[in-house]
């Protein structure tokens, strides 16, 4: 899956820096899973200096193993 992530210089750096991801979930479904991120790519927007993080996510276990 590909998510792309918008923001400022301080705010992408955030993301960037981590390999792995917790995202929260609708009520039907796990209360969090976990996903890491690579092919990152950071792209800077033309104006106002926001930049934009492109990624690809896998979703892992609990023991960091791909699903």
């Amino acid at each position: 899956m590909k998510i792309c992530f918008h923001g400022t210089a301080d705010e992408i750096s955030l993301v960037a820096g981590r390999p792995l991801m917790v995202l929260l979930t609708a009520h039907d479904l796990p209360r969090m899973r976990v996903f890491e991120l690579y092919h990152s790519r950071v792209h800077a927007h033309p104006h106002l200096e926001h930049y934009r993080l492109c990624a690809r996510l896998s979703e892992t276990t609990d023991e960091g193993r791909t699903v």
